[in-house]
């Protein structure tokens, strides 16, 4: 049985991957092993390998189909070896100055919107729950997935009564792509997709300090995890 024994899990079940498809193990138009067999042959994660594979059907490299599975659809592999090398200093530094500065007047616009009334308030609510839905429905596409992410945050901050938040959001993420998906990269989609769902409920109860410290928490849970590279 292989099993991952090394730091990197991701880059090393990127090899593994990588590695049955160059050997011709896994032929193009077939379909690949299932995610739990992987897992348990591996001694890895479902996270961990749903991050890589979801990688490499960015690529064009696997195709899940849902309720099917995932096939091979080419085996040119040549793109995984620069996509899956570790982040450089640089792009960690990046990512922590995006994050520090969204630590900054995130959790301001969370508890603000937490006290929005009426109207206003169950409207902001379903344009979350839509744009978390969005999220979900694309942990098998990364670009998709980013977008919907960096949706929500841009909505919490037009809804939070100053809408220079939600103009400073969209500008930063405009100009920094490349970062917000390195951030993704790194943090793979479930570290999103739950603190979402906790922003939501401190917001739609109408806890300011809850919406406050999840919003605190969601950042700074990211920017320690970069600490930690």
């Amino acid at each position: 049985m292989t099993v991952i024994k090394r730091t990197s899990v991701t880059a090393q079940i990127s090899d593994y991957l990588r590695s049955q498809i160059e050997s011709g193990v896994w032929k193009v138009g077939e379909q690949i092993p299932s995610e739990t067999v992987m897992t348990k042959e591996l001694g890895v994660s479902r996270a961990s390998l749903r991050t890589v594979i979801s990688r490499f059907s960015a690529l064009g490299i696997l195709k899940a189909e849902q309720g099917k599975g995932c096939y091979l659809m080419t085996n040119d592999v040549r793109s995984t070896k620069d996509s899956f090398s570790s982040l450089s200093h640089r792009d960690y530094i990046d990512i922590n100055k995006l994050l520090s500065f969204r630590l900054l007047i995130e959790p301001y616009a969370a508890r603000m919107c937490a006290s929005l009334k009426n109207k206003a308030h169950a409207e902001l609510i379903a344009k979350l729950q839509k744009s978390l839905k969005h999220m979900q429905d694309s942990v098998d596409n990364p670009q998709n997935f980013i977008q919907a992410d960096l949706e929500f945050h841009k909505i919490v901050g037009f809804a939070c009564g100053n809408e220079l938040i939600g103009l400073a959001l969209t500008d930063v993420f405009a100009a920094t792509v490349k970062v917000a998906q390195d951030t993704n990269l790194v943090f793979g989609f479930e570290h999103g997709l739950v603190h979402h769902q906790r922003i939501i409920a401190a917001i739609e109860s109408h806890d300011a300090e809850a919406a406050w410290e999840a919003m605190t928490l969601h950042l700074q849970d990211a920017l320690d995890k970069i600490s930690d590279k």
